[in-house]
C-alpha cells in the first residue's frame, strides 16, 4: 500500500517543487512597500498567520498583518480606541501572546491594552489605586494579565512588584490568606486555571474548582465551589464529610440593550386632555 501511494505521490512532489509558490520565499504581490518605497510587498506566513513583508528585509522591516485578527491599522470591535496617556489612536498589533492594542505614538508612548480572548474587544484600561508600591513607592495599578486581573507597579518594567487580586474568600486551611486565581504555563498542553491561597508558599492550599462566596446550606461552611464535568455544572461543598451538591443554576440569558423591551408606543395625543 505504501509503495502504491508513493508512486503517485512522488510525481506530485516533483510537480510541486517546480510549480508551487513558496510562502517561505514570499509570494510577490506587485505592491510597493509603503515604508521605503523601493521594495515589493511579499505575502508570507509565520506562526501568527499570514502577513505582507518588504522584499528588502532586513534593510526595511515593514510588515502588514493579514490574519483574521485584522491589520495593524484596524479598529477594535468597539470602534476607534484612544490612548489614555497621550490621546493618540490605538492600533491592533500582534505579539507572542496574541493581538493587543498599542498606541500609534510608539516609541514616544508605550501604552498597550490587552484584548479579550478570541475577540477584538479591548479590556478595561489599568485602574490607578490609592496605594503605594512597597518596593519603590510608586503608585499601584489594577491590570489585566494572561490569567486575569492583578495588581502591579506603574514603573514596570523597572519595578516588577506584582500581587494577585484576591476573591474576598478566606482560605479554609490557614484562615489568614484569601483565594486568588492562578494559572499554569501552557507547555505542551492547554494550561489550566486553579485557585490557591494568597499566602503561598507559606500556605499551599489549592483547588481546581471556582470558589463562590456563599455559605453551604447544609453544613454552614463559609463558601461553596462550582464544579464542572461531562454531566454539566454543579455547586458543591468542599468541607470533609459534607456531601451537599446540586446542579448549578443556568446563567441569565444576555439581552442586548437595543433588543431590550421598551414601553409600548402611545398614539399621538395620548394622555393629553382634550377640550370639550
Amino acid at each position: 500500500m505504501v509503495n502504491e501511494f508513493w508512486d503517485r505521490f512522488e510525481v506530485d512532489l516533483e510537480t510541486a517543487a517546480g510549480a508551487m509558490e513558496s510562502y517561505k520565499a514570499g509570494i510577490p504581490t506587485g505592491e510597493k512597500c509603503e515604508k521605503c518605497g523601493q521594495g515589493e510587498l511579499l505575502e508570507r506566513i509565520s506562526r501568527h498567520g499570514f502577513f505582507l513583508g518588504c522584499s528588502r528585509y532586513p534593510e526595511c522591516d515593514y510588515t502588514r498583518d493579514l490574519s483574521d485578527h485584522g491589520s495593524d491599522q484596524g479598529d477594535s470591535d468597539a470602534g476607534p480606541q484612544y490612548c489614555d496617556n497621550c490621546g493618540r489612536e490605538m492600533a491592533i498589533k500582534r505579539g507572542r501572546f496574541g493581538a493587543f492594542l498599542a498606541c500609534t505614538g510608539y516609541p514616544d508612548c508605550k501604552t498597550t491594552r490587552r484584548l479579550a480572548s478570541g475577540t477584538r474587544q479591548a479590556l478595561e484600561p489599568d485602574v490607578r489605586l490609592d496605594e503605594k508600591c512597597p518596593t519603590c513607592g510608586a503608585e499601584l495599578l489594577r491590570r489585566h494579565g494572561r490569567y486575569g486581573e492583578f495588581i502591579g507597579c506603574e514603573k514596570y518594567p523597572n519595578c516588577k512588584y506584582t500581587r494577585p487580586v484576591t476573591l474576598g474568600i478566606k482560605c479554609p486551611k490557614c484562615q489568614e490568606g484569601e483565594f486568588v486565581r492562578r494559572g499554569t504555563a501552557k507547555g505542551r498542553g492547554r494550561g489550566r486555571v486553579f485557585y490557591g491561597c494568597s499566602r503561598y508558599p507559606e500556605c499551599d492550599f489549592t483547588t481546581p474548582h471556582t470558589p463562590i462566596n456563599e455559605p453551604c446550606p447544609k453544613c454552614g461552611a463559609p463558601f461553596i465551589v462550582e464544579k464542572r464535568n461531562k454531566q454539566g455544572r454543579f455547586h458543591a461543598c468542599l468541607r470533609e464529610n459534607c456531601d451537599w451538591e446540586v446542579p448549578a443554576p443556568e446563567p441569565a440569558p444576555f439581552v442586548h440593550p437595543q433588543a431590550a423591551p421598551g414601553p409600548e408606543p402611545q398614539p399621538v395625543g395620548a394622555g393629553v386632555p382634550t377640550r370639550t
